[in-house]
């Protein structure tokens, strides 16, 4: 059959996710304000619990410290790359001045 999935479009099928209270255990996060700043950019968050195999997600928004608010600017975390101890990633704010930068980060340790 034309539609039929070849073996090597099944392979995702064989993988096995733990369970939710498996995954919870091992996860947590983190809010980081980074200096006003423009443009693209790289960024560093520390922590002991990081490792190269930690998943992370990061959310960017305008604001200082715990404020956080939904502006004009377009901001884009573009690459992460964890590693031992830290987590670097790049980040792009299209706008023309300098705005202060809240990243929150979900971090999974596998």
């Amino acid at each position: 059959m034309a539609n039929t999935p070849s073996d090597e479009d099944r392979i995702f099928e064989t993988i096995t996710a733990p369970s939710a209270v498996a995954e919870m255990a091992s996860a947590y996060h983190a809010r980081a304000s980074y200096a006003p700043n423009r443009g693209r950019g790289r960024y560093r968050y520390p922590s002991d619990l990081i490792t190269p195999q930690t998943r992370v997600f990061i959310s960017v928004s305008e604001g200082r410290g715990n404020t956080k608010f939904l502006g004009d600017a377009s901001m884009t975390v573009e690459n992460v790359a964890p590693g031992n101890g830290e987590v670097l990633f790049r980040l792009f704010i299209d706008w023309p001045t300098n705005l202060g930068i809240v990243a929150d980060f979900f971090f999974v340790n596998p």
